[in-house]
């Protein structure tokens, strides 16, 4: 348990920008659209500890502010599973796809600036969740959003995370929590930019 409440608090630090609405101006300025990233996803723990796959990250447009706001009321008022439903509507603004895989789009692209003069691209998605999950009850439904964070200098090079199944909620404090389905989300190394 001690591990799932590390996991969340560094949830509560790696992504309070996913939901957040601000001024994006600047920082969008730095990454031109379209925009397209490659890196090496690695497993860091359980089954694909040590394992290591290429990703393309396509991105194609960004998050409005007027749009973040509505996805925030709507996951205050109707939970997780109403922020699902209003993500199937919304429009992809990206693509993650593993290497040989068309991959899934993305519903929610944000940037920010760093204090380095690098920028924080956060996005997520609602996550297909496989036939097999639903007709044998697998605990991963209850997981479904995926979330990728790439943290990249000014040259559009970095590290990131990637996290494929994910809940979330607003917890007592107004704090947007987010718990992933696993020990540990995949680390993204070499992040660079292809485009």
């Amino acid at each position: 348990m001690k591990l799932r409440s590390l996991m969340t608090r560094v949830w509560l630090l790696a992504v309070p920008v996913l939901f957040s609405v601000s001024i994006m101006s600047s920082a969008a300025a730095q990454v031109a659209l379209p925009a397209q990233f490659s890196a090496t996803a690695i497993g860091q723990a359980g089954a694909a500890a040590g394992k290591s796959v290429g990703v393309t990250i396509y991105l194609t447009g960004l998050t409005s502010d007027q749009d973040i706001q509505e996805y925030t009321a709507t996951l205050k008022s109707k939970g997780q599973d109403g922020l699902v439903s209003a993500l199937e509507k919304a429009q992809d603004v990206g693509r993650v796809a593993p290497t040989g895989s068309v991959g899934s789009g993305f519903r929610i692209a944000r940037v920010h600036p760093d204090k380095n003069g690098g920028v924080r691209i956060t996005m997520a998605t609602n996550r297909p969740i496989s036939f097999g999950d639903l007709s044998n009850s697998s605990r991963s439904r209850d997981y479904p959003i995926g979330i990728v964070i790439l943290n990249l200098d000014k040259d559009g090079n970095g590290s990131g995370l990637l996290s494929a199944a994910c809940k979330v909620k607003f917890n007592k404090k107004g704090e947007l929590e987010i718990e992933h389905y696993g020990q540990k989300p995949l680390r993204l190394a070499n992040v660079r930019r292809e485009k």
